[in-house]
């Protein structure tokens, strides 16, 4: 009789697997050479992930959990202070070199995935809620919706842009100053539009 998973040990894997990606590309990623890395069987990995596009999934899927809080939060109960230090939260998540890793990978996956024959389609539905969550938050502060839609069009790329930035460069000191005025571009932006009730900009 088979063995019964143990959640626990796959969870342990990907956190080893995580690791072990530090300084690896998706593109490099086999179960030979995971398994060699980690000192594990082939078998192992096989058993808990099945096959290699299900692994780069539940790696990318590891990644990208740290969006829950904010898929989760209903725009009705954030004021401005509680967006404000969403915002920051997830800039300084970003802001750790190990994250800065992560979010590489992120953004490789990203890249395969444009032209992938079976494209995983959570880099553009992620872009897609917080782009949602933007504009939603915006209409309730008083913003039409098609200048909600724009201005939060510009600050979710420029969220995005901003932690390519990071993983490109690694200037935290200079990206988070970059990230700090987004921030006052954005609600500066939105103070101007309140105060021409959104018809003149």
């Amino acid at each position: 009789m088979a063995r019964p998973a143990r959640p626990e040990r796959k969870a342990e894997l990907l956190a080893a697997i995580l690791d072990y990606l530090m300084d690896k590309t998706l593109a490099e990623l086999t179960f030979r050479s995971l398994a060699e890395g980690l000192g594990v069987s082939s078998y192992v990995l096989v058993y808990h992930f099945g096959h290699r596009d299900q692994l780069v999934n539940e790696i990318i899927r590891t990644i990208e959990a740290r969006l829950d809080g904010i898929r989760a939060t209903d725009v009705r109960d954030i004021d401005r202070d509680a967006w404000r230090e969403f915002l920051l939260e997830s800039w300084r998540w970003t802001m750790a070199q190990r994250n800065r890793h992560l979010a590489r990978l992120e953004f490789e996956a990203t890249a395969q995935d444009i032209v992938a024959a079976s494209p995983r389609g959570t880099a553009q539905a992620h872009f897609r809620m917080l782009h949602g969550k933007a504009r939603d938050w915006l209409m309730l502060q008083g913003i039409r919706e098609e200048f909600a839609g724009t201005d939060a069009r510009l600050f979710t790329a420029a969220f995005y842009g901003l932690q390519f930035d990071f993983v490109v460069n690694n200037q935290p000191e200079e990206a988070s100053q970059a990230f700090d005025l987004m921030l006052l571009v954005f609600f500066n932006n939105l103070d101007r539009r309140l105060a021409t009730d959104g018809q003149h900009i």
